[in-house]
């Protein structure tokens, strides 16, 4: 062999590794989630304000997307906080629900999961009281551009509720669910826009996800 290309193999076998090798890279250490972040997440009554009032020991709201997936659906979550509001002057009711997921990928699957359920914009939901409920997807929601967090689901419904005794009642409902990291935020509101409480609300979540003080 000439002795220049004999230089030049051995000093192609004595170079270091490339960067793109099957060298191991680094992750990033997610940020501690506490379940007193979470409860502070939800909305409160000073996010609300004075036409509000706060409804004691408030359930996870039981609406479904397509009649299959909703806020009820999650369980055994790390950490989960609910908080509702009734208004005192109007039909207004706010309902949110926190949830901490165990990883980012579980949260998306959720968003993912309405997306799926809404290519059913008809659907009857059973009523625990008695009667049923009767959704409609009735078209988008304003004031969410740009959309919160890292990924969203928001839709306008429409409600035909009948009672047990077979009277009805309309209503207009707005339905938000959106995840930052691995917290999942869900806001529905009856006959009030959504929009203004699901920011307020995702300002506490950001905080929550990022350990902001």
């Amino acid at each position: 062999m000439p002795r220049a290309l004999a230089l030049l193999f051995i000093a192609l076998l004595s170079a270091p590794a490339c960067s793109t090798s099957h060298r191991a890279q680094p992750t990033a250490t997610p940020v501690p989630i506490t379940a007193t972040a979470i409860d502070d997440a939800a909305l409160a009554a000073g996010d609300m304000g004075s036409g509000w009032t706060e409804k004691p020991n408030a359930s996870i709201n039981t609406v479904q997307i397509g009649g299959r997936i909703g806020a009820t659906n999650i369980s055994n979550p790390p950490a989960s906080r609910t908080t509702a509001f009734t208004q005192k002057t109007g039909s207004g009711f706010v309902s949110n629900t926190v949830f901490l997921m165990g990883t980012p990928a579980l949260g998306r699957s959720v968003i993912d999961a309405h997306d799926d359920a809404a290519s059913t914009t008809n659907w009857t939901q059973t009523r625990t009281e008695g009667g049923h409920t009767d959704w409609k997807i009735s078209g988008a929601i304003t004031g969410l551009d740009p959309p919160l967090g890292d990924q969203m689901f928001a839709t306008r419904l429409h409600a035909t509720i009948v009672d047990a005794k077979g009277a009805k009642t309309e209503r207009n409902v707005e339905y938000v669910v959106y995840r930052v990291g691995r917290i999942v935020a869900f806001v529905i509101t009856q006959d009030v826009g959504a929009a203004s409480f699901a920011r307020k609300q995702e300002k506490n979540v950001e905080r929550a996800a990022t350990g902001s003080p």
